[in-house]
């Protein structure tokens, strides 16, 4: 009896042969997936170099005792990797290249900053040496304190969300207090609404309804208010930590 034909065995992955539920890879979905991952990494470098100005502003307030030098460095390694990864895509190209130009202007003000403090000639350092005894803030009175002395204002009442359970471990430390000038113009209330806003992210405290406008209006309706209360020349504003929360305390010179 005759054998029926039989077909030549199929080669792996040929379409309608045996073997063939191995797909080819897709190009476009390589790219895709490629993208999505450079995507990803560059919104976690954006939000860590924010963390890192962060801590810069807590150095050159005095808050923060050693340069983050270790940690600009290795943001800056991360940064120039991912900008020469490889990507069509435009959007996401301009996205990484904005994010290491804006690496590189926050480097050049660090740097200069960082020289200019160990010169001796950075502008918060002159005026703290050029100021008169007489003139530093007086220290908050305490319970067995000396009758008569300036009480501290109350924290600043600021809108925010309910903050986490304490500080994280190996967080900014916070808990120092970082005095700032309520007279001293834009780039101090700047100043005092990073540093207070640092804290409150050491605090694990949501700081997404918390603006820069919001921090300026609160201190610039307490000025005159305190200075009319107290008799006071000016008021400073600086941040503490207290029970787990960042909060802003004025202190009224006299």
């Amino acid at each position: 009896m005759p054998l029926p034909p039989q077909m030549p065995p199929g080669r792996p992955g040929a379409p309608g042969r045996p073997g063939s539920s191995l797909a080819a890879p897709d190009p476009a979905q390589d790219r895709r997936h490629q993208n999505d991952q450079l995507a990803e990494e560059a919104q976690a470098l954006e939000e860590e170099l924010e963390g890192l100005k962060a801590r810069y502003e807590q150095y050159f307030l005095g808050v923060e005792r050693r340069e983050p030098v270790k940690w600009r460095e290795d943001v800056k390694k991360k940064i120039l990797r991912l900008k020469g990864a490889f990507t069509r895509n435009a959007g996401l190209r301009f996205k990484i290249q904005s994010l290491h130009a804006r690496y590189l202007s926050y480097e050049r003000l660090w740097l200069r900053h960082a020289r200019e403090k160990e010169e001796g000639t950075y502008r918060r350092d002159v005026v703290k040496a050029r100021r008169r005894p007489g003139e530093e803030a007086p220290a908050p009175a305490t319970a067995a304190g000396t009758a008569g002395a300036p009480t501290p204002a109350p924290a600043a009442t600021l809108p925010t969300a309910p903050s986490g359970s304490g500080p994280k471990p190996g967080a900014p430390a916070a808990a120092r207090p970082a005095a700032a000038g309520s007279s001293g113009g834009e780039a101090q209330l700047r100043a005092l609404y990073d540093a207070y806003v640092a804290a409150k992210k050491s605090c694990n405290e949501d700081v997404s309804r918390l603006t820069y406008e919001a921090v300026a209006r609160t201190v610039s309706k307490q000025v005159p208010e305190l200075m009319a209360k107290y008799k006071a020349r000016s008021v400073d504003f600086k941040v503490e930590v207290k029970n787990g929360k960042a909060v802003l305390k004025a202190i009224p010179k006299v």
